[in-house]
């Protein structure tokens, strides 16, 4: 087949639209697993805090706040992804999908507070332990740590293997904080238990932990969100797209890729080197082959590709 040949079977852009569709069709599956994990996380939230402070049971009451941070994290999410689905506008051509990572930007922030003021009270609880205050829980506490866990554990399967199968971050890193919170409440379990047999020392102890716990998931949900909105981009992906552009028939090297996220999706610029005769139809061909080579691999929104003309006569070898 001519490199000419059946020009619109390559235009990467034809199915905008329909690209378009889809993509907010995942959001809004995305966004009916989060109003399920609101209303999870609602729950239980309400059962450890009425029985922690009812027992007065440190641990379990952290436990609570822990999935308080839950509770408004799913919120935000539901209401970055319901911005996010919003067509573009005047003031945001390419749409508002960055309102996925202010999202979690927020989330991350509300789990950094709790996580300070859950430090807080363990070191008084640990104080109180030390003055002969103890802890007596019952069996209410104990089965409702463990039912804690069991619950946010499936939840946490269940937000991992979707965002995989939509290939959507923000589930993905829901997956990843919804096992943290499980480990946790498996923890509040294991520290209730051990009071209930007498090492009340366990309440402050564990409380400290999990509020360990919490301030290093707040870290990492920042470190990915202030990197996305700042345009960082992970070197080892730029360069499986360079590999992947250099195996374009026609193109002679890569001049440049400048890769950002726009919430979920990648969007980037490239510049190409193509040979200095290669005449106007032919280099737009290339680079309808080139945008439509990553979208097809890496699943990215757009990508902008620039010619860069190259003599062969001067100069033989292929750029890099």
């Amino acid at each position: 087949m001519s490199i000419l040949a059946n020009i619109n079977q390559y235009d990467a852009g034809r199915n905008i639209q329909i690209d378009r569709q889809h993509r907010l069709s995942k959001l809004q599956e995305a966004q009916k697993i989060t109003y399920a994990n609101l209303t999870s996380y609602a729950l239980i939230m309400t059962a450890e805090l009425i029985v922690g402070y009812w027992n007065h049971i440190t641990v379990l009451i952290a436990d609570g706040l822990n999935n308080l941070t839950g509770v408004c994290g799913a919120a935000i999410l539901i209401i970055g992804l319901r911005v996010s689905r919003r067509p573009p506008d005047s003031n945001h051509i390419l749409g508002h999908w960055q309102y996925e990572n202010i999202a979690a930007l927020l989330s991350a922030t509300i789990m950094f507070a709790v996580s300070i003021q859950i430090l807080v009270d363990g070191g008084f609880a640990v104080r109180n332990f030390f003055e002969g205050h103890l802890v007596n829980p019952n069996i209410w506490s104990l089965g409702i740590s463990l039912l804690s866990a069991f619950i946010i554990s499936i939840l946490a399967k269940y937000n991992s293997l979707k965002g995989a199968e939509l290939n959507n971050q923000a589930l993905k890193a829901s997956g990843q904080d919804l096992k943290s919170d499980a480990w946790t409440s498996l923890g509040t379990f294991l520290s209730i238990g051990g009071a209930y047999l007498g090492a009340h020392w366990l309440d402050g102890v564990a409380t400290i932990v999990v509020g360990f716990l919490i301030l290093h998931a707040s870290i990492l949900i920042f470190k990915t969100t202030i990197m996305r909105l700042t345009e960082g981009f992970n070197p080892a992906s730029i360069e499986k797209y360079s590999k992947t552009i250099s195996e374009i028939p026609g193109v002679l090297g890569v001049q440049g890729i400048e890769p950002r996220w726009l919430g979920d999706q990648v969007v980037m610029k490239i510049g190409v080197y193509l040979d200095d005769d290669t005449n106007l139809k032919t280099a737009f061909l290339i680079g309808e082959r080139v945008e439509h080579a990553l979208m097809t691999q890496y699943d990215i929104l757009d990508a902008d590709v620039m010619a860069y003309p190259v003599s062969l006569k001067d100069n033989p070898v292929n750029v890099d």
